[in-house]
């Protein structure tokens, strides 16, 4: 196989599914929507903490804390339509007819808020603010109408219609540390725009944020290069190992194929 074939075939064996991909660049809106918005509230995606009862750790989509409030975020991005069961589980149905059937995502959330609560009330012995759990739906092409009890619900623009009209002061010096202190996940940033998330389990160099330049189509004919921010020049397919939310196993992602590369806040021990 040549060079050119050999480059082709990596970088198709590297291409998400379609849904992954959407429901990726959602999330990705939603927070930069919500951050535009935000003022003086602590806004965090993807916090990642430890599970005592269960063991493991659980991870929220965003959370947004101010001096008053604290909203534990869990965002969808689905097609079709869905319905909510007599045990609060959500079934949806999808555009092709079958059905996908998920667990009772406001009783998780919530518990993932009271994991946090406790977490932070052993660590300074302080409670949280008012907290509440919130569903985000941020497909428009999903139709629903059965509205889950315990959560406030909206669709995307609802959403941000919601926290322009909240106080959004700036929340307890306390808080801020405890929800700093958790760890959350590397994040590579695609050629193209498309994001992964994950735990990047090798890495060649030592571990700092970079942006990354690449030789593009140039890189057909002479093979790849990649200049990193820090200082390092890559010119073989090298690149870091990660291991990818919703993906079994890990795998290699060659620098030539990214464009920037962001490590996990470093997490206390509480975290």
């Amino acid at each position: 196989m040549g060079r050119i074939s050999q480059w082709l075939a990596r970088r198709k064996s590297f291409e998400p599914e379609g849904h992954v991909v959407s429901g990726r660049l959602a999330e990705y809106r939603l927070l930069k929507l919500t951050r535009a918005v935000s003022k003086n509230a602590l806004v965090l995606e993807g916090i990642r903490f430890p599970d005592p009862e269960q063991g493991g750790r659980r991870e929220l989509d965003m959370v947004i804390a101010t001096k008053n409030e604290i909203l534990f975020i869990e965002q969808k991005h689905w097609s079709g339509s869905f319905s909510i069961t007599g045990e609060g589980k959500f079934l949806q149905k999808r555009k092709n007819g079958s059905f996908l059937e998920h667990k009772d995502i406001v009783a998780w959330t919530t518990r993932k808020g009271d994991i946090i609560a406790k977490i932070h009330k052993d660590r300074c012995g302080q409670d949280l603010p008012k907290a509440k759990t919130i569903l985000v739906f941020s497909n428009s092409n999903l139709k629903w109408s059965a509205i889950p009890k315990g959560a406030e619900t909206y669709d995307e623009l609802g959403f941000i219609d919601m926290l322009d009209k909240m106080q959004k002061s700036a929340p307890d010096e306390q808080l801020k540390q405890t929800l700093e202190g958790f760890g959350t996940w590397d994040t590579i940033h695609l050629n193209g725009g498309k994001t992964l998330h994950g735990d990047i389990l090798k890495y060649p160099f030592t571990k700092r944020d970079c942006s990354i330049r690449n030789s593009g189509l140039f890189g057909l004919i002479v093979g790849p290069k990649s200049k990193l921010s820090t200082g390092q020049m890559v010119i073989d397919l090298t690149g870091p190992h990660i291991s990818v939310v919703g993906e079994k196993g890990s795998r290699t992602i060659p620098f030539a194929h990214i464009s920037k590369i962001e490590f996990s806040n470093p997490k206390e021990e509480w975290g």
